[in-house]
């Protein structure tokens, strides 16, 4: 049986909090920490997934302080019930599925508006950012380098973003769908997903400005499952599947050299 453990209704100014505090710090990282450190001869392929991607896994130790700072015991079970972790059962798996085929599409059909928003000067990527991050960027195979490096046979690059960018979407669905959307359910009521949503797209991802219009359908739709079903592990799946798949798609399609 699923139960809910005691918490708190969270206030609007408290979720803005949550999403704009990691927001503003991403933002900072993208424009001013990723050209500090590469300039102080640290190599961009080492700086942009650890300042960008590694933003989900301080998200994640936030999501348990915030759970211990509930009086939640540090036992699977009791972390299990707070955070919503459950299996996705029979007729979940449709629904898990086609919100993940519907943010995909969305994603597609929207990516031209990213790319139209990226040739206006306040909102052009800088340059260091790569495909698939930025826009402007047209994507040609093969794909000699990515990040400053080289790309075919490069599987250093595999090992560093597959694993980082997977626990990186794990602690913000622990964080934003496990800790934060129940606590906004008791607070929003039925329409808590669409805060979490727009939080989500539109303050955590305020360094990609290119992108927050793109990012709306699929971050409302990720948080609207999460809430359907009261369980996390629906939305954690859509996130990395309608995120992280396509990106390791698109590292092994470079690193085998595909096209050359």
């Amino acid at each position: 049986m699923r139960t809910r453990s005691k918490i708190k209704p969270m206030p609007l100014w408290l979720s803005i909090a949550f999403f704009g505090i990691p927001g503003a710090i991403g933002y900072w990282n993208a424009y001013r920490g990723i050209p500090l450190l590469v300039g102080r001869g640290v190599p961009l392929l080492i700086v942009f997934p650890i300042l960008l991607s590694g933003m989900g896994v301080v998200l994640l130790g936030v999501s348990l302080v915030a759970y211990r700072l509930e009086g939640n015991e540090l036992r699977w079970p009791a972390l299990k019930e707070r955070f919503r972790l459950y299996p996705i059962r029979g007729k979940e798996w449709l629904w898990v599925t086609g919100v993940l085929v519907l943010c995909v599409i969305s994603d597609a059909l929207l990516e031209g508006i990213g790319k139209w928003l990226a040739s206006f000067p306040a909102l052009t990527p800088p340059a260091y950012f790569p495909p698939p991050f930025n826009p402007t960027f047209e994507v040609v195979l093969p794909i000699t380098e990515f990040l400053g490096a080289p790309f075919k046979g490069n599987w250093s690059i595999i090992w560093l973003w597959v694993p980082l960018s997977l626990i990186s979407m794990v602690g913000e669905e622990f964080l934003w769908r496990g800790y934060i959307l129940p606590r906004q359910e008791l607070a929003q009521g039925r329409w808590a997903w669409v805060v979490n949503g727009l939080l989500w797209a539109l303050l955590f991802h305020v360094g990609m400005k290119w992108s927050l219009v793109g990012l709306v359908p699929s971050s409302l739709m990720t948080a609207w499952i999460a809430q359907k079903f009261k369980n996390t592990t629906t939305s954690m799946v859509v996130h990395v599947g309608g995120n992280a798949v396509l990106f390791w798609a698109f590292l092994l399609v470079g690193v085998l050299g595909v096209g050359g």
